[in-house]
This record gives structure tokens, sequence and C-alpha cells, in this order.
């Protein structure tokens, strides 16, 4: 039997080969759309590049799920998949991947399969991918895994700090006008992914380092005591390791893992944006 887990492109987690402690482990990308050039969303996408030629772009962008059939071939790499995707509550990547468990299910219905909603993105499926491999190195039943990762889900925070909504704006997401103020006034932007996968605005505030020394803060009140702590940043690693040690001051033995954005969080967050995801 061989176990797998499989997600989009939108965890900002890195694959290291195939396998990964004996577990296998897949991407399955995203389309990323700037102006008419499309891209591919994986380890063959030059991010540089990527982000100079969004930048350059004054046209309308967007992004495209993967397709059912590239959910169903990556299904038929093992007996027992655990698949995780960016929230269904901005992207339609979930339905896709239902759709193709279907499919497989139908060719193959001794197959265990469970999607996973994470009503996040970015360090929000990575942290749970994480404890998926926790799991499954503990030689936990498929049953009792999708039980202990459906609660696990309910006790994830994910925070977005943005220092431009440019990308945001083009693609239809904030309004032309705060994002021109934004830019203007220097203005960070705090968000949260809400119960229902949406992004919630926390804070919007000016300042060096206030946004994170807030976000720390804020980690804090919600519930946050000290464990797993996922960050991932789009060409930011000073800030994100200032963010770890602002963690750590507070909580000399949490966890945590820092990370790069791959293309699909790179093209929301934009340039110095972080993303961190969080146990409570």
């Amino acid at each position: 039997m061989k176990r797998a887990i499989i997600m989009d492109s939108s965890c900002d987690i890195f694959i290291n080969g195939d396998f990964e402690n004996q577990i296998y482990m897949e991407k399955v990308p995203l389309k990323l759309r700037v102006g008419e050039d499309e891209y591919i969303d994986d380890d063959n996408l030059d991010l540089v590049s990527f982000m100079r030629k969004m930048s350059e772009c004054a046209e309308a962008t967007g992004t495209a799920a993967p397709s059912p059939e590239e959910w169903y071939n990556a299904y038929k790499k093992a007996d027992e998949i655990f698949a995780v995707t960016i929230t269904s509550g901005l992207s339609g990547t979930y339905s896709s991947a239902i759709v193709g468990r279907q499919m497989i299910l139908e060719k193959y219905p001794d197959k265990k399969i469970h999607v996973f909603d994470s009503k996040s993105a970015g360090t929000g499926p990575a942290i749970i991918v994480r404890k998926i491999q926790e799991y499954i190195q503990k030689n936990m039943s498929f049953e009792d895994i999708v039980s202990g990762i459906d609660e696990y889900c309910k006790r994830i925070k994910t925070y977005f700090i943005l220092e431009s909504m440019e990308n945001l704006v083009k693609s239809g997401r904030v309004s032309a006008i705060a994002g021109k103020l934004a830019g203007i006034l220097g203005i960070k932007i705090l968000g949260q992914n809400s119960t229902q996968g949406t992004i919630e605005l926390l804070r919007k505030l000016r300042g060096k380092d206030v946004i994170y020394k807030k976000a720390v803060e804020d980690m804090s009140a919600s519930g946050y005591n000290g464990g797993k702590v996922m960050i991932s940043h789009c060409f930011n690693k000073e800030r994100a390791e200032y963010i770890s040690s602002l963690i750590k001051e507070k909580f000399p033995d949490a966890e945590i893992e820092v990370s790069t954005t791959g293309g699909l969080c790179s093209y929301y967050a934009e340039a110095k944006g972080v993303i961190m995801a969080f146990e409570i």
C-alpha cells in the first residue's frame, strides 16, 4: 500500500523529490494569467521574471484552477490519498479535486481519497500537510487521519501581511481607489482567513515594523500559545525572520518553519508579502 499527499500549487511547501519520508507527494499546478500570457505554477516557473512581468502589466490578471483530469492523474499514483487544496472561498480548485476524486473512484473503487478544503492558502495548506505527514509517520489509519485533520483544520489560522494591493486591484479583488490609497500612504495590510475561507481585513497600519509586531500580538490574542508556525514570504526573507524572532521572544519553544511563496501566492501577496499560519 502506498500513501500520498497531493496538494495544489497554492501550498507553500518545498517537495524534495517524489518521496519525502516514504510518503509520495505531488503538487497539481494552477495557471496564472498576466495579460495575454499564461504561466504554469510549477517548479519550472521563473518567479523573478514572472513577478517583473506582472508588475509591468497594466491589463487584467487572473488564475485558473487545475482540471479534474490533472487531479485524476495525481490520484493514480497511490492507494490512499490525502488531498489539500486552496480555499474553496476563492478558487474552484477544491471542486475540481472533488470531481477528479469521483472520476478515479469509478475506475478504481478500492482507492481511499479524502480532499481537505484548507479554507486558506500558502502556509495554511502547508501546515495541514505537515500534520498529515506526522500522522502518516505514526502509522495511523486512513480514517483516523481524516478525522484528526478535520479537527486540526479548525485550529488553524492564517494571516496575510501585504505591502501592495496592486495585483488584487487588477484581479478585481480590491477596488482601485482602495489599492491606490494604500500605495500612496504606505499602508500595510494585515488580513486573516475567515471560517468561510475568504479574506478578512484585520488592520491597516503605517510604519516599517508596526504591522509585524501587531500580527504577533494578534496571534497571541487569538489563542496561539507556542505551537507550530509556518511563514512564507515573497522576496522578503528579512521580515519573515523578524516575525520569527518576535514569536521566539514570546514563545521560546515555538516550532517555526520559514519558506518562500510559490507562483500563486506570489501572484496575490506580491513583492514583500508575508503569509503565516499557526495553531491555536
